[in-house]
């Protein structure tokens, strides 16, 4: 997640939050010389030290999402983590109908899907399985972005996908790839946006689609 940020922005906030706390040892636990370089090498190295660790251990445990409820936290790392409905729509009918020309129109209906994702500040993860249990996927490599001019969040990931018993017209597994856009309306969250496959791609058969995510 701290990708949102951005390297250099990440970097002056705990740049900012080591000198507070040196400035806060400073002034309850002031050095025996304040002249000393050495003394206050000390200070910062463990100043620095204790932040790095006190980051990681908040970073990648579970308190990580509980932070991001928070009002000031939420504007800067949505809380995306937790459990979501999915409903992925598909473009095959349009793929059947140029595959088989004069066929009769197929119709599909959203295939609803459970997503879990898990949001930490050095990782995100993303794992889904379709309800009929027909295939699951999970995610590879995601990574989140801020939108310099609107300021609007987007999970760029990849994904690999199986599928132990497949229709004769799909394939045991694939991978794919998603944007999906953190969308706001008052304290509501969802996310949605496109993804592509390269499922049967030397038959001419990959899909693309698109894929709403709301809270469960």
């Amino acid at each position: 997640m701290y990708q949102i940020l951005g390297i250099r922005s990440a970097l002056t906030l705990f740049g900012l939050l080591c000198a507070a706390v040196i400035a806060l040892w400073a002034g309850l636990v002031p050095p025996a010389d304040p002249s000393s370089l050495k003394e206050w090498w000390k200070i910062a190295s463990a100043a620095v030290s204790g932040c790095g660790v006190a980051v990681a251990l908040i970073g990648q445990s579970p308190l990580f999402p509980l932070l991001c409820r928070l009002p000031f936290v939420r504007s800067w790392f949505p809380p995306i983590d937790g459990q979501w409905k999915a409903s992925l729509e598909s473009n095959w009918p349009a793929i059947q109908q140029r595959a088989q020309p004069g066929s009769a129109p197929v119709v599909l209906a959203p295939v609803p899907a459970t997503v879990t994702i898990i949001a930490r500040l050095f990782f995100i993860r993303m794992n889904l399985a379709s309800e009929n249990r027909y295939s699951t996927s999970k995610t590879v490599f995601v990574r989140a972005s801020r939108d310099a001019e609107d300021g609007s969040v987007t999970l760029h990931y990849l994904y690999k996908n199986t599928t132990k018993v497949p229709e004769a017209t799909d394939s045991d597994s694939h991978d794919g790839a998603a944007n999906l856009c953190v969308e706001w309306q008052d304290t509501d969250i969802w996310l949605e946006g496109v993804y592509w496959t390269n499922r049967n791609w030397h038959l001419g058969l990959n899909t693309a689609g698109k894929i709403t995510l709301m809270r469960a």
